[in-house]
């Protein structure tokens, strides 16, 4: 859980319709990125007339961060992109839009402004 935040309870358990408890920690990491590549699949096939293109990038450095998304602007030319930041058990984004991902040893976390990228 984010260290800001209070966890109501009851309260939700479920990320992707799974229990991410129910396996390891790793293993659900994965889980829950193909299922959501799924789902947005399926949103997909029910929208855009050309296919999506998705690239996954769990618990991801600043670095791989700012690399993936400037590649994908260049490749998406005038195009949009959508990024999903899940971000579950980060601190909240911050007043000045700062999203949280770790550092290159994966030990603390560093905010990364999104209008960097």
């Amino acid at each position: 859980d984010p260290p800001d935040v209070t966890k109501p309870h009851p309260c939700a358990k479920l990320q992707c319709w799974m229990d991410p408890t129910s396996v390891s920690r790793a293993k659900a990491k994965e889980k829950i990125g193909e299922r959501l590549e799924m789902q947005y699949a399926k949103w997909q096939q029910q929208r855009a007339a050309k296919p999506l293109k998705y690239r996954r990038a769990l618990d991801p450095t600043v670095d791989d961060v700012r690399s993936l998304c400037l590649g994908l602007r260049r490749q998406a030319r005038h195009e949009r992109i959508l990024v999903h930041y899940n971000g579950h058990g980060v601190p909240r984004p911050t007043a000045n839009g700062e999203i949280w991902v770790f550092d290159k040893m994966h030990t603390q976390y560093i905010p990364l402004s999104v209008t960097d990228l």
